[in-house]
């Protein structure tokens, strides 16, 4: 019988690598996308719904129907992208993942060109649209399931993978060690790209998403069939 350590080698495969490198460059671009939000009038963390959702409490309590109804809006925006993926995947032959760098791409110019007078909470919603699409298509590698677009789960994977090979001898844990801490690396190499260009460029720098969108796609047509769609 095979080992751990051999069963998992054994995931090391040529598409394996390339779906895990694909997917630590989408972790740069959640990263990349996640600044527009935080640096903008919102100040507020776009990738995700916990904060989104508490704040939607706050409201319903205090009565504040207008503002209440744009963050249903932007809950919308977040769940129409896993209906889409969940649906798609059954139902059609669209490649999701190519639907999410275009719609990364799109978001990004987006970003550059909403106007400044707008409702805080709309300032969510292409950061909202952009990653729920993103995290639906892109689920990892090795067996590994990884978000590209927050990181306390991976954080968590990272520091109990690596515990579990250098405190308990187990070597079969130093395959998930390296996926998570290198998708940990991918999305704040991200987030430190677009705080560095964002000082520069301002909300223009969201449209450079488009250079590693298209790196992922050409990555993704090395092989002539997507295994997951």
């Amino acid at each position: 019988m095979k080992s751990k350590a051999v069963e998992i080698d054994s995931r090391i495969t040529p598409q394996a690598k390339r779906d895990a490198h694909i997917h630590y460059i989408v972790a740069f671009c959640g990263g990349f996308l996640t600044v527009f939000p935080l640096e903008n009038i919102v100040k507020s963390f776009g990738s995700s719904q916990t904060t989104h959702l508490i704040e939607m409490v706050r409201l319903l309590i205090g009565k504040d129907w207008f503002e209440f109804g744009l963050r249903f809006v932007g809950v919308l925006i977040f769940a129409l992208p896993i209906f889409f993926v969940t649906f798609a995947k059954e139902h059609t032959k669209i490649n999701v993942k190519y639907a999410a760098l275009l719609v990364d791409v799109a978001m990004g110019f987006l970003m550059w060109l909403l106007p400044a007078d707008l409702p805080k909470v709309v300032y969510l919603y292409p950061t909202f649209f952009a990653m729920s699409l993103q995290w639906s298509s892109f689920s990892g590698s090795y067996g590994y399931a990884a978000s590209t677009n927050f990181c306390t789960n991976n954080f968590k994977q990272t520091i109990s993978a690596l515990t579990e090979y250098f405190c308990n001898g187990k070597s079969e844990f130093k395959l998930k060690a390296q996926f998570y801490g290198a998708v940990l690396a991918g999305y704040y190499l991200g987030i430190f790209a677009g705080f560095k260009l964002f000082e520069k460029l301002g909300n223009f720098c969201f449209t450079l998403v488009t250079i590693p969108c298209a790196i992922i796609a050409v990555l993704l047509a090395t092989f002539p069939k997507d295994s997951a769609k």
